[in-house]
């Protein structure tokens, strides 16, 4: 006699069987969703569009109100009327009063780790785990893991394990050991190359520049330098400057321009956030300068050893002011030094089209950071300076670039130099350790961040290779170029054009 199975039990085995189905079926769509989601980010990450954008079709508001409860109530019990409070910036930390007895600091010898230095073209071996945020990360799969955790490096290699360009990051890549000066979009990748065109015809912000250097004529370094002393003025924001002066917030503006206040100091490092900085054993070196400018929302807890401890400048875009993710009014990062701000304008707005039309709300951040820390300096850019600074880049060009602002980089670098006599920038011009990597605090792989996409990077650092005073080892071992500073040099009229 057989076996016979009850029309229950048959029910519940079929239940059985449904519910592992349509669990099997979810897991699936899920893995399909987190792909498409995935590719979807990076498409809209390399072309700088908000992935909001791209699925909804609008352009998606930006948050800029503090999370923290603390900081809220600090904000009301500050007050409408709350008056900034000027204290010297060279009593805050992290900037070295100049002594004039003291010589510059000697930048010819190589970053030394474990007392050796390191070989051109050897990478090191050192693996990084600061990236490791995953608490169960140990139950994934070698691969898998590395790829959410976003290191994107081969245990004890130094090079990218991530979606590494050979052609143009490989060790015979068109980048070359050192960066040339005549690099163009010609030597792009097809992706990267249509990114650039799309936003060189998108004129944003209503670009019109003719030009004033003879075509085919390439200027020396010297002259480069004059043309930038010359012609780019870097000023900032003044209470007596309209429509400012008729705000009721005017007072909190600094009454004297920031390169009459600040410095000068003998010798000065501009810190990029490069990727290549990882592992670069900089620290030290960075330090020993008088001041040191960083940028946006670049750490230094955790990468002492490579970007150093000091800061006396940070400059801030006004997108990272403004965005809740870098917690600008509640974080630490920025209440060291002094800060800067700068929003790009119409190309040819005054300050009160500026005004009315910013990319982002750097006005109302920038009144409630001042009302959190009235102590602190903190000026504003003024917009002209970018646009003179890219009408240099285009004008010494074969070829039209983006029509969109130069990046914080070239901006810092200009700032810096005028108000120091050397200026060292690290890893604006990538070394023996360049990578797609991003930034050395984040994990994301994108060449735009080094070739440019948004801004014209690519010709900003073929202008910075021009004018450099060091030499190209200094370059591919430590991603260091030397630029004077406007101060110790002089130019004729007929240098500077």
């Amino acid at each position: 006699m057989g076996y016979k199975i009850s029309g229950a039990a048959i029910d519940r085995v079929s239940l059985l069987w449904r519910m592992r189905r349509r669990a099997r079926r979810g897991v699936l769509c899920m893995a399909v969703f987190c792909i498409a989601m995935g590719l979807l980010y990076a498409f809209c990450a390399e072309n700088s569009v908000p992935v909001t954008d791209a699925i909804f079709g609008v352009r998606a508001r930006t948050r800029a109100q503090p999370r923290a409860r603390t900081v809220a109530k600090a904000l009301r019990s500050a007050g409408a009327n709350a008056k900034s409070i000027f204290v010297d910036p060279l009593s805050l930390p992290g900037i070295v009063p100049r002594d004039p007895r003291r010589p510059l600091p000697v930048l010819s010898r190589l970053p030394a780790s474990n007392g050796t230095v390191a070989e051109p073209g050897v990478a090191r071996s050192q693996s990084d785990d600061r990236g490791s945020r995953w608490g169960l990360s140990w139950l994934l799969p070698g691969p898998l893991k590395r790829l959410l955790d976003g290191r994107g490096r081969k245990p004890g290699s130094g090079r990218a394990w991530g979606p590494v360009d050979p052609e143009l990051f490989g060790p015979h890549s068109k980048l070359g050991e050192v960066w040339n000066d005549e690099m163009s979009t010609a030597l792009l990748g097809k992706r990267l190359k249509q990114v650039v065109q799309n936003y060189q015809a998108m004129n944003k912000y209503g670009v019109k520049f003719k030009g004033s250097t003879p075509r085919g004529r390439k200027l020396s370094g010297p002259e480069l330098l004059c043309q930038l002393k010359e012609r780019v003025k870097v000023t900032t924001i003044t209470p007596n400057l309209k429509p400012f002066s008729e705000l009721p917030w005017s007072s909190e503006l600094p009454s004297l321009q920031l390169t009459s206040v600040l410095g000068p100091f003998e010798s000065c490092a501009v810190v990029s956030s490069a990727g290549s900085l990882r592992n670069s054993g900089l620290g030290r070196e960075i330090d020993s300068h008088d001041a040191v400018l960083r940028f946006n929302a670049a750490p230094i807890a955790g990468y002492e050893k490579d970007v150093g401890t000091k800061t006396t400048v940070r400059l801030i875009n006004s997108q990272v002011m403004a965005s809740e993710d870098h917690r600008f009014l509640s974080s630490s990062l920025y209440s060291a030094g002094i800060l800067v701000g700068w929003d790009p304008a119409p190309y040819s707005a005054d300050l009160m089209e500026w005004y009315n039309r910013t990319d982002y709300p750097i006005f109302q951040q920038y009144q409630k950071y001042r009302r959190l820390h009235p102590q602190q300096p903190f000026y504003i850019m003024h917009p002209q300076v970018e646009w003179q600074l890219w009408e240099r880049i285009q004008d010494n060009m074969a070829e039209p670039i983006q029509k969109n602002p130069p990046s914080s980089g070239l901006l810092g670098t200009v700032l810096m130099m005028s108000i120091c006599e050397v200026v060292h920038v690290y890893e604006f011009l990538p070394s023996q350790r360049k990578t797609e990597l991003c930034h050395y605090y984040q994990h994301f792989y994108d060449a735009a961040c080094t070739l440019g996409a948004y801004h014209p990077l690519l010709y900003e650092k073929n202008l910075v290779k021009r004018m450099n005073l060091g030499s190209d080892q200094d370059i591919y071992n430590l991603g260091r170029v030397t630029l004077p500073g406007f101060s110790t040099f002089n130019c004729t009229p007929s240098t500077a054009h």
